[in-house]
């Protein structure tokens, strides 16, 4: 049959498939794979030839077994797409030497995912078609293999001017590691409380290794070399997930724009310090599902923003008096091959101490890493101990 012949490829393929429409890494997909329905060429194969077809997944290659049929590769995956990307580069089996390019989604009970038999063009949708050469699978987890999850590692790095960040650093590993299965690294350099100074953890190569997450609340703004600059965003554009909080976003204000596509947003001033209505203007993203419709701080001070990035969405707005608008205060922004939660809340501690604020930034710290459902609930294993 000339499907079988591909087969291997589409199960390989499909599997890593749903890694992630959310940023989700591959080794949130390992384990073994049933397939519960398929169609080729815009038929359903019912004839029996896919029975006891098994895909496993693990950390970054997949093995394939159909009855005599074998096959094993690796796989990439490209979250910047949605659908996702994903390729699949087969090493032994019928298919050795090729690559397939997979368009996939996740659903309710795993994931599921399109792609060019032939080794032709990346497919355009979630369906095939009379001779088209592609293949449609949804995919479920072998009963009893779900991987055990591990708690994420964060690192929490803070300082700078005007504000109380010693307090805020402790409040914020306590209080958010009580709301997801998480350990935060707080990185605070003793006596920097200026406008000016360069972070000692961005002195070594390779900074962000090791962890899942990294929170941004530093105030730096007169630290502006670009070369500096480079050191703090490159792990995060070849996709380290990141939460910036508050004065972040008037960090680094160096001659390149660098910083503030990183960060989602630009603002180089804030208005004055009071208790204003926070309005949820996505409330179906997950990150918003369970924030109220509208919020009010408690006392802080609201940016103003001069621009959003193309690749943010604004999620919440604060409306000013001063400018007569709502200000951007919540947003997601994709930043190269990682997701960034932005929020300009938490000036003071006394926000931070807030649970609407706390469990907000829980979501967005959840979603970053891609450890948030589309319900807005931790993945199994990420939420709270």
């Amino acid at each position: 049959m000339k499907f079988l012949r591909m087969w291997s490829l589409f199960v390989l393929g499909v599997c890593l498939v749903a890694p992630r429409l959310a940023a989700m890494s591959l080794a949130d997909f390992d384990g073994t794979w049933l397939l519960a329905d398929a169609e080729y060429e815009g038929n359903p194969i019912t004839d029996g030839s896919l029975d006891g077809a098994v895909l496993t997944l693990a950390g970054g290659k997949y093995g394939f077994r159909l009855n005599d049929t074998t096959a094993d590769g690796t796989v990439t995956l490209d979250t910047s797409h949605t659908p996702a990307w994903m390729d699949l580069a087969e090493v032994n089996g019928p298919n050795a030497g090729r690559v397939i390019k997979v368009l996939v989604e996740l659903t309710a009970d795993g994931w599921r995912g399109a792609y060019a038999m032939g080794g032709g063009a990346r497919p355009t949708a979630l369906k095939t078609e009379s001779g088209s050469s592609q293949f449609l699978g949804r995919y479920v987890r072998k009963p009893g293999t779900a991987p055990a999850t591990t708690k994420l590692r964060a690192l929490l790095i803070t300082g700078g001017c005007c504000h109380e960040y010693a307090q805020q650093g402790l409040l914020l590993a306590q209080e958010l590691s009580r709301r997801a299965n998480i350990e935060i690294k707080v990185v605070q350099d003793p006596g920097a409380d200026g406008t000016k100074h360069r972070i000692s953890v961005y002195e070594k190569e390779n900074w962000a290794e090791g962890y899942d997450l990294i929170l941004h609340n530093e105030c730096y703004s007169d630290e502006k070399d670009p070369a500096w600059l480079e050191r703090i965003v490159k792990p995060h554009r070849s996709g380290v997930p990141a939460v910036v909080i508050h004065c972040a976003m008037h960090c680094y204000r160096a001659p390149t724009n660098d910083w503030f596509q990183f960060v989602g947003v630009t603002s180089h001033r804030h208005g004055s310090h009071f208790a204003y209505p926070t309005l949820n203007v996505q409330p179906k993203h997950p990150v918003m599902i369970g924030f109220p419709t509208v919020w009010s701080t408690p006392m802080e001070e609201l940016y103003h923003i001069e621009s959003v990035s193309k690749n943010a969405t604004p999620l919440a707005t604060g409306y000013s008096p001063e400018t007569k608008r709502g200000e951007a205060n919540v947003w997601v922004n994709q930043y190269g091959q990682a997701r960034v939660f932005g929020t300009t809340i938490g000036h003071y501690t006394k926000t931070m101490q807030d649970p609407v604020f706390l469990d907000l930034l829980a979501r967005g710290m959840l979603w970053a890493c891609g450890k948030l459902g589309d319900d807005g609930k931790p993945a199994a294993g990420y939420g709270a101990k």
